[in-house]
């Protein structure tokens, strides 16, 4: 998930895939982000969001469980 003040554009990176699958831009509300934990969800899929900080960030990246 790449963060801004306004919107969110978010990518998924399923396992065995190369590159990242881009889902799209959503608000940056936390009812457009339940709307997508909601949508991506299933039985057997185990969820982790991640936000990269770029180099003015604190370059580090934090996963979410």
């Amino acid at each position: 998930m790449d963060v801004s003040k306004e919107k969110i554009a978010v990518a998924v990176a399923e396992e065995g895939r190369q590159e990242p699958r881009f889902v799209g831009m959503i608000p940056n509300t936390v009812e457009a982000i339940r709307n997508l934990v909601r949508q991506l969800q299933a039985e057997d899929v185990h969820l982790e969001f991640c936000y990269e900080a770029g180099p003015t960030g604190t370059g580090c990246i934090v996963c979410y469980t």
